[in-house]
């Protein structure tokens, strides 16, 4: 048994809470090692056999302290190495030069990069010259993957986090003029909304107010992995009307749990997607609303997205999966 550090730089609540922390320190462990976690610099011990850190931001220190100490080292997360031209965010090429410096100084030192999508796997690896670069994406625990249920109603559900910049990418803004659009037709449909609260709550509030559609959408913050599970097996449409997405963990969680899902063709959610799911241009709530509208009447195209859907995330994104890649890399950096 190796003794592995899991470094984040989070809280330490949020490490056992959110799933893409979540199932690879279930992952490290399910392969028998003994993991210890830490979120700050301080408390990273000198005995370890092996180093696992999320974030490259804040890797740096990690990954001299393991190179000093000969140890080998391993870095994931999202890149956000490239955003669309028109999307108003930080991603790798926007950053401070002095920051960019610092990420580039932990990629190129660390024994090994896994890249949770393959478009960032490729971009990374062709401008840093780099071949410490691999292939991992997010997956699903087994309790997520419960297929289509009979039991569903007209409900939309969306999960994310409530920090105002957050909420613009992910494209709630439009997700809630567009149920405003579909109350205006006449259309049946709640939306349920949940996610870690951050400083866009009031924000959130505010906009659901103005549109008057309070009696149609539930802002129920914060909540438990079963109510989630519950929640997506009760859902009609999964809807993430994202400008960005590094991966889509929640889109392939309601996808396990046999929602039909409505995406936008924007980062790496094709490559979880693929063609299980129907697609809209992202920041167009009128094309939102027309997208639901169908879903909801067409029960043939509902059920076949929801039964492919399902299929595509059991076939390709299984826990199993994880784990094997992971002992995988760790034996190719001498742990086994």
């Amino acid at each position: 048994m190796s003794k592995i550090i899991f470094f984040c730089h989070d809280e330490k609540a949020n490490l056992e809470i959110f799933e893409y922390y979540k199932q690879d320190i279930d992952a490290l462990r399910a392969l028998g090692h003994q993991v210890i976690i830490c979120n700050k610099y301080r408390e990273i011990p000198f005995d370890y056999d092996a180093m696992f850190i999320w974030w490259w931001t804040y890797a740096l220190w990690p990954v001299l302290l393991s190179r000093m100490l000969k140890k080998p080292c391993i870095i994931t997360g999202a890149f956000n190495f490239r955003f669309p031209k028109e999307f108003d965010g930080i991603d790798y090429l926007r950053r401070p030069y002095w920051q960019r410096i610092i990420i580039r100084k932990a990629t190129s030192l660390s024994t090994l990069n896994l890249f949770i999508n393959q478009i960032e796997l490729k971009s990374c690896s062709e401008y840093f010259n780099l071949s410490n670069t691999r292939y991992y994406p997010c997956v699903l625990h087994d309790d997520y993957l419960k297929g289509p249920s009979t039991r569903r109603r007209n409900i939309l559900f969306n999960i994310a986090w409530s920090g105002r910049k957050n909420l613009i990418r992910k494209g709630i803004p439009e997700l809630l003029h567009a149920v405003r659009l579909l109350k205006d037709e006449g259309v049946e449909v709640h939306l349920n909304l949940a996610g870690h609260e951050g400083d866009g709550a009031d924000y959130l509030i505010e906009m659901i107010q103005q549109l008057n559609i309070y009696n149609q959408v539930s802002y129920l913050g914060m909540i438990s992995r079963t109510d989630k599970i519950n929640l997506l097996r009760a859902c009609e449409i999964y809807v993430q009307p994202s400008h960005f997405e590094t991966f889509g963990l929640a889109t392939a969680e309601a996808m396990g749990c046999g929602a039909c899902v409505i995406i936008c063709d924007v980062g790496a959610v094709r490559e979880v997607v693929g063609d299980c799911g129907y697609y809209v241009s992202p920041g167009s709530p009128e094309e939102l609303a027309r997208a639901i509208k169908k879903i909801l009447n067409d029960d043939n195209l509902r059920l076949k997205l929801q039964e492919h859907g399902y299929q595509r995330i059991s076939d390709n994104f299984r826990m199993e999966n994880k784990i094997e890649r992971l002992k995988c890399y760790l034996a190719e950096v001498g742990i086994s």
